[in-house]
């Protein structure tokens, strides 16, 4: 076996990795449904905020594995880790051996990797742990349920007000002289919700940034829903993105939610959420539609539940700080 880069570059090479993605997941992931090909690889080819390092395991000439190393310049101490293994060569060492050399690749600036995993029970994510994770040196940071939302069979609330707040939802974003607020509250919502030892800092997001999201999830065929709540001031205080993708047999996926602190405990975030969720149902071909939100988050975990969210998955994030020369 022999790891060398994955060029981001070569068609056929990124095709192959797109089809051990695939695979990889749907071995482990029971009804996981594979992104379209063009879009996923578009997605590893655009920087967007982040820096992609992909490192290939060949067997002869055959792709059999692939890792990513990612890390983004607003958090340089943070380097996150995937590894993906075709299942015919599972359990030969071959995911160790990527996360490894995905490790070495890693950027100097590196203080710890993460990484994270799905899976639909705490045994298979028990055995993902002791067979992989614990050897490799990483340990449990938090974890996430994934709840699933089937909006052919809902029964939605009507649309909800708050007093003192405008709700509005917009299509493939929100207007310009919402972008640098809307981006600061995405830069809060992993900073701000619950989220284990991972200790997360505030990441804003620059209207530049905000345009080139917005532009790779249209090129890849998605259309985004962001509904926001707006005080007596015009300024944001509640936002949630809802991302629709083109294919509709894959549920559409909740990025984020987030209420600004001082404006809690008026409803706005189950009114945004509410609010996203009424457009998907008027868009007509979102079918389920799916978040995640940190184990501690009871608030908004309460919130989904209300809505009608069920429990499908666990997500389980690690982490492994690096040690220094």
């Amino acid at each position: 076996m022999e790891i060398r880069p994955l060029d981001l570059d070569n068609d056929s090479a990124m095709a192959e990795a797109y089809r051990i993605e695939c695979a990889a997941n749907q071995s482990v992931r029971p009804g996981w449904i594979s992104p379209n090909k063009e879009a996923r690889i578009l997605g590893w080819r655009t920087p967007n905020g982040w820096q992609n390092h992909l490192l290939g395991a060949w067997n002869g000439t055959t792709l059999i594995g692939f890792a990513a190393g990612m890390h983004s310049p607003d958090t340089p101490d943070t380097t996150w880790i995937f590894v993906w293994v075709d299942p015919v060569h599972q359990n030969a060492g071959v995911g160790s051996a990527l996360a490894r050399a995905a490790e070495d690749a890693g950027p100097a600036s590196t203080a710890r990797f993460v990484a994270s995993a799905i899976r639909s029970s705490s045994v298979e994510l028990d055995a993902l742990m002791q067979n992989f994770a614990f050897p490799l040196g990483y340990s449990p940071a938090t974890t996430e349920t994934v709840v699933e939302l089937d909006l052919r069979d809902a029964q939605l609330a009507g649309p909800t007000t708050a007093p003192g707040y405008e709700i509005s939802t917009h299509v493939n974003g929100v207007p310009e002289r919402f972008r640098e607020q809307v981006g600061q509250i995405k830069g809060l919502v992993d900073a701000e919700a619950p989220n284990g030892e991972l200790g997360w800092g505030e990441t804003p997001v620059s209207p530049d940034e905000y345009a080139a999201e917005m532009d790779l999830w249209i090129a890849q065929g998605s259309t985004v829903f962001e509904s926001i709540a707006v005080d007596a001031a015009g300024n944001v205080t509640a936002w949630t993105c809802l991302v629709v993708d083109a294919d509709t047999e894959r549920p559409a996926h909740i990025e984020g939610t987030l209420v600004v602190s001082g404006h809690r405990g008026h409803g706005l975030g189950a009114a945004v959420k509410l609010a996203s969720l009424h457009r998907a149902v008027e868009l007509g071909n979102v079918r389920t539609v799916r978040t995640s939100s940190d184990d501690g988050n009871v608030w908004m975990r309460s919130i989904n539940t209300r809505l009608g969210f069920t429990p499908v998955e666990t997500e389980i994030i690690l982490q492994k700080e690096t040690i220094s020369p």
